[in-house]
């Protein structure tokens, strides 16, 4: 029997909801705004339609997905609108500093960004940052609810974090600074879920890898899952064990975020939210993973449980409550 105080969830369905309204407040402060609950449900759809083959019927995805990116674009355009109107300065968010610099630029053409390339960057933002974020933390979740033994250390530093800190709804990036083994814990999910599994890249020119001739304008597919488990490169890969980030990484053998000039653009973003709800869920929480099955969808743009990781969570009266309770199955 289920108390009042006990939920029962599919994670990264809630997961998806919480880091959409994250990236919409910090990418144009959308709060409890009637847009929010329109655009998740047209970005849902733009989503599927890159999935989808390209027929533009009335009743296909490809064509609802199409739809709905035009139906995103003219609310992006109502808010720069509405922005450039009123001068509303005071918002510090991704869309006032791209509306800032292309003031700054002024009539010079090679620097200016046009509204189209404004609202193409606030849109990709939020579709590569939400679902993969989303997926991260539940498997996150899911490996922690699997090793006992990493989830009570980490318990052990987000509880001396939370005595030190001051009592409020945010975490400042001081704070997020004090948090060395949670931050390897990230690290260690992304690195066995391996969210984004392969790298698309062109090559810009004839070279030899290890043998390999690869000519100019080839399409090759950086196999990230495979280096992530790479036993060359990581003692026991298909161990959970965030203490290997104890030292340096060999080079590019940690791709999470990929590397180079085409590093994401979200990757501080990402890891920030990944440390948050870290210590929301670790000082608030005890949780219960009901199915462990680390099955993949077979249809998704990224990384995903199948199951999308049904858990039964249960909110702590006392801090002091039995570790063991936390994160077992």
């Amino acid at each position: 029997m289920i108390s009042e105080k006990t939920l029962i969830l599919i994670l990264v369905s809630y997961l998806v909801q919480i880091t959409f309204k994250a990236m919409c407040r910090m990418l144009m402060s959308l709060e409890d705004d009637p847009k929010l609950q329109m655009l998740q449900e047209d970005i849902t759809h733009v989503c599927e339609a890159m999935l989808a083959f390209p027929i533009r019927f009335p009743w296909t995805r490809f064509c609802k997905g199409l739809r709905a990116r035009k139906r995103i674009m003219s609310t992006l355009d109502l808010i720069m609108t509405e922005r450039r109107r009123c001068s509303q300065g005071n918002q510090k968010d991704f869309m006032q500093c791209l509306l800032v610099e292309d003031e700054k630029s002024g009539s010079d053409e090679a620097y200016r960004m046009t509204d189209t390339e404004i609202k193409d960057n606030v849109l990709t933002m939020i579709i590569a940052g939400q679902d993969t974020t989303a997926s991260a933390i539940t498997w996150m979740v899911k490996y922690l609810g699997e090793n006992q033994d990493v989830l009570d250390t980490l318990r052990a530093e987000q509880l001396h974090l939370a005595e030190k800190i001051s009592p409020g709804p945010s975490l400042t990036l001081e704070d997020l600074a004090e948090m060395p083994y949670a931050s390897k814990v990230v690290k260690e999910s992304l690195r066995m879920a391996s969210i984004v599994p392969w790298f698309p890249r062109l090559a810009l020119q004839d070279c030899e890898i290890e043998g390999f001739k690869i000519k100019k304008g080839w399409n090759i597919n950086v196999d990230v899952k495979s280096i992530h488990l790479d036993p060359n490169l990581y003692n026991g890969p298909n161990k959970f064990n965030p203490t290997r980030f104890n030292d340096d990484s060999k080079p590019y053998s940690f791709l999470a975020f990929g590397m180079g000039a085409r590093t994401c653009l979200g990757m501080n973003m990402a890891k920030a939210m990944m440390l948050v709800f870290l210590h929301r869920l670790i000082t608030t929480y005890k949780w219960k993973v009901i199915d462990s099955d680390s099955s993949i969808e077979k249809w998704a743009l990224f990384s995903r449980l199948k199951s999308g990781c049904p858990v039964q969570v249960t909110r702590i009266d006392n801090r002091k409550d039995d570790t063991s309770a936390y994160g077992s199955h």
